[in-house]
């Protein structure tokens, strides 16, 4: 029997054939993925005529869908023996192993990373704090000190780009010269 099947993964349909009912595995045409399909056995089929009526004249039958899709066979993939079984589980917990000790090798890292920022932090924001006790206004000299500091970084900034950008455009145009030179000498 003729089954349409749509993959999962890639969204397309082929055709699977099978004369078996049951769970069967197949791989999809397009994409690799294995499918794990189910065929259950129909149910009995009983209709009963209403009244037959004689053809006067053939019709074509017209190609369906399914004929066009690629058809795929059935392939029985036997289950692993009870050694196999025991090895995968031993390589799949040697490797959780590896990745428990890479995370906490990371959370040791992150944690001296955190420990040494928020030393940081607080040495910078114990200053920032005798300085707003010291002044009544100091928390307007802090703003107007960092906006300053801001403005002055962004021009830099803008300042270090075109001057970049400069000497891009013209090491492309000494080698566009350069290139050109070369081509015409030959």
């Amino acid at each position: 029997m003729r089954y349409t099947v749509k993959c999962n993964k890639c969204g397309r349909d082929f055709v699977a054939e099978t004369e078996n009912y049951g769970t069967m595995k197949y791989r999809c045409p397009y994409c690799g993925n294995v499918l794990n399909c189910r065929f259950d056995a129909p149910g009995p089929l009983r209709t009963r005529a209403r009244s037959v009526i004689p053809l006067a004249e053939a019709t074509p039958v017209e190609i369906k869908k399914a004929d066009m899709l690629p058809t795929v066979s059935t392939n029985l993939i036997s289950s692993p023996s009870k050694e196999k079984l025991a090895e995968m589980r031993a390589k799949l917990a040697e490797a959780s192993q590896r990745a428990l000790h890479v995370s906490r090798q990371a959370g040791e890292t992150l944690k001296n990373a955190t420990e040494s920022t928020s030393e940081f932090v607080a040495k910078s924001s114990s200053r920032l704090r005798r300085f707003q006790e010291k002044y009544a206004d100091g928390d307007l000299w802090i703003f107007f000190g960092f906006s300053f500091a801001f403005i002055l970084l962004v021009i830099i900034g803008l300042i270090v780009f075109a001057e970049g950008v400069k000497l891009l455009a013209e090491g492309h145009s000494w080698l566009f010269k350069n290139y050109i030179e070369v081509k015409n000498s030959f």
